[in-house]
């Protein structure tokens, strides 16, 4: 902790002695910083959003030796990393990845099939800038914005000939990684680039693993006063995941133990990406983007078996093996029409269908064998065969009105959902299982709203409120899983949002900061105590309150910038069976600090440090059982630039070496007090790694 403490006097007291600069230096870049997510078309100035919202330059990943998009979001107020997805403003683990979309220049990353996103499927050299929009894009995007959009901006080279990079990196649990981009302008019209990346790794788990390949072609060809382009991309994944968490005996004993290194999944994503933005007149402006994807899941479980001494069982899991394949189709358009200064009026809609065939297969559970020889068998059998039909069509309209400093936003937006599931399953001696065996249909229509005012007081602040109300309905994967006799009905969840905030630049002294407040209702959850048994997810018998506070500041001098986040979130249920409850795996104090400091030309290094503060542990809904301790992770990173192009980089996670688990749970919430019901995934203790790299 004093070596801790030590760093960010360190910080503070460079600070001091710093060179003063002048308002002349360009610090209102972070004010003025340009952003598309909200409208999608010509980009709008940071301050003049009436979201809190924030924005990570391609200058910023490599300055700060973000390796991956991970990395750069973890300093992001109100988001968190647990369980190997993001949680925004408090959602709860296993659910937050599908209130929260992901945008890669404007297309949704969350599949269709189980509104999940690979972030590992995102190339960081790739990526001009980063938006991080929380209780934004549900007008444009639908209910699965619940929480807000993440959207991504990949690199435009239109104004080089030749442009590409090639690269190298490694680093502990033999981490490898090779890339390679290449692009030109074929003429004046007509740019072509491709992309390629491999790299692989072992976990910090014993026989953990994740292997990546990621490759990508585009084209892009401008018109008069507009723009064609096309995109083709494969990625494959090949790791583990839903390791099983380890209890606190075997945790104290070796943090990396893992007996059973989880299900091991191949992922393999065809996409095909058609855009066009066309300004049609003086004031009207037409955009659209049609993404075609073919996606092969499938996962097997290890071999061994467990055995339950009380029931005297050996079982495996009720999966064994899960082969998906999923074909989905999504189209977006929009007409906007000019019709005063800085305002317009936005029409648009979207259409989505799905199609999922799944096959699984389960095995016998077995008594105990009668001699050695017999332990670990196992009786594997056709479990049941899934088609699932999925149809989605949304309509909104968005209208900006800007009267002297005011700018004012309101938006509609209206969406129905078309869930069509046949399911065949079958028991361990091949015949139809009747319970399990039908045809479920549902076809929910919600509607969203928003409202927003912005004031202006000057150029360098303002003032900002907004509502929203959006209405989410069980996504695909929920709707197939859906536990039936917790909640008869497959409600969509509420959830309204009150935001009151301000952004300003004193000085040398970017501030920013907003207090909310979240209401949910029927609250869509996942409950632990039915993991195995497919039927896991239901609607929260209750209402949910959020308030919290974020804030965020940078300071500028002349070889150094400093920078510090802060997150305060009241959390609680407060209506039904758990009310008076805090919402578990939720922190209610999150902040980080850091600095980038470059002594001289070409030389640059950088220090993070994240705090997470205690929660109760993801599934304790009654509060039973002790809070998960909080924990605090340094990294350190630096970068040379060599004049001709060439760069080295590395750095060190985790520097004080620190013992934390960015996931723990219980496995049964009635019974949390017991400590051989919660589970500890343990996270990475100090690693580095190195990385060359050539731009031209």
């Amino acid at each position: 902790m004093y070596k801790k403490i030590g760093i960010l006097a360190l910080i503070i007291s460079s600070s001091l002695f710093a060179e003063e600069t002048t308002k002349e230096k360009d610090y209102g870049v972070r004010l003025n910083e340009s952003t598309i997510t909200t409208e999608r078309y010509e980009e709008t100035p940071v301050i003049e959003t009436a979201k809190n919202i924030t924005v990570i330059t391609s200058e910023e990943i490599e300055r700060r030796g973000y390796r991956n998009v991970e990395d750069a979001l973890k300093v992001v107020p109100g988001l968190f990393l647990t369980d190997g997805s993001f949680s925004m403003r408090g959602q709860t683990p296993k659910i937050a990845d599908k209130t929260l979309v992901v945008l890669v220049d404007g297309v949704p990353q969350n599949g269709m099939d189980n509104r999940q996103y690979d972030l590992d499927f995102i190339p960081i050299e790739q990526v001009e800038k980063i938006e991080v929009v929380p209780a934004g894009g549900a007008i444009m995007y639908g209910g699965n914005a619940t929480a807000g959009v993440i959207n991504i901006i990949t690199k435009d080279n239109e104004n080089k000939k030749y442009w590409g990079n090639v690269g190298v990196e490694g680093g502990s649990y033999d981490y490898r990684k090779y890339k390679l981009n290449y692009g030109m302008n074929l003429t004046d019209r007509l740019d072509a680039e491709v992309n390629y990346s491999t790299s692989d790794k072992k976990g910090y788990r014993e026989g953990e693993k994740k292997d990546l390949d990621f490759i990508q072609v585009g084209t892009n060809y401008k018109l008069d006063d507009g723009k064609l382009g096309f995109k083709y991309s494969h990625n494959k994944k090949v790791g583990n995941d839903r390791i099983k968490g380890i209890t606190k005996q075997q945790y104290i004993e070796n943090r990396r133990y893992n007996k059973e290194a989880g299900r091991l999944g191949t992922d393999e994503q065809d996409k095909y990406i058609l855009t066009f933005d066309k300004k049609l007149t003086d004031n009207l402006e037409f955009s659209s983007v049609v993404e075609y994807r073919e996606r092969d899941y499938k996962y097997k479980y290890p071999s061994e078996i467990s055995y339950d001494k009380k029931n005297n069982l050996y079982f495996t899991p009720a999966y064994v093996k899960r082969i998906r394949n999923t074909e989905s189709f999504y189209l977006n358009s929009q007409l906007k029409y000019n019709y005063l200064d800085n305002s317009h009026l936005i029409l648009g809609g979207d259409y989505s269908k799905a199609k999922v065939k799944e096959k699984s297969f389960s095995t016998t559970t077995t008594k105990k064998p009668s001699s050695s020889n017999d332990i670990g068998k196992k009786s594997p059998y056709f479990a049941s065969n899934t088609n699932i039909d999925f149809k989605a069509i949304g309509g909104y309209i968005l209208n900006k009105y800007s009267y002297n400093n005011f700018i004012f936003t309101q938006g509609i937006r209206v969406e129905k959902n078309e869930f069509d599931e046949d399911k065949k399953a079958f028991d361990s001696e091949g015949k139809i299982d009747s319970k399990e065996t039908g045809r479920t249909k549902d076809s929910p229509i919600n509607t969203n709203y928003e409202l927003t005012a912005n004031y202006l007081f000057d150029e360098d602040t303002s003032v900002f409120f907004s509502y929203n109300r959006v209405k989410r309905s069980p996504s695909l994967t929920e709707f197939s899983s859906w536990w039936d006799e917790k909640s008869p009905k497959k409600d969509p969840q509420t959830v309204d949002t009150l935001e009151l905030g301000t952004k300003t630049l004193i000085e040398n002294i970017y501030l920013a900061g907003s207090i909310f407040y979240i209401a949910g209702d029927k609250e869509i959850m996942y409950d632990s105590e039915k993991p195995m048994e497919g039927n896991s997810f239901y609607n929260l018998n209750g209402k949910t309150e959020r308030i919290g506070l974020e804030l965020a500041s940078e300071q500028y001098f002349d070889k150094l910038t400093l920078r510090e986040n802060f997150t305060y979130m009241h959390n609680e249920i407060t209506d039904g069976p758990y009310k008076g409850n805090e919402i578990p795996g939720v922190s209610k104090i999150m902040y980080s600090f850091g600095a980038t400091y470059e002594p001289f030309s070409n030389l640059i290094f950088n220090i993070d440090t994240i705090y997470h503060g205690k929660s109760y542990v993801s599934g304790d809904f009654y509060n039973r059982a002790s809070k998960a301790d909080d924990y605090m992770v340094t990294n350190l990173s630096a970068r040379y630039n060599f004049n001709n192009g060439l760069s080295v980089y590395g750095g060190i996670n985790n520097l004080f070496n620190e013992q934390y688990c960015d996931y723990i749970s219980v496995s049964t919430s009635e019974n949390a007090s017991k400590p051989s019901n919660i589970k500890y995934s343990s996270a990475p203790e100090r690693n580095y790694y190195i990385g060359m790299e050539y731009k031209f």
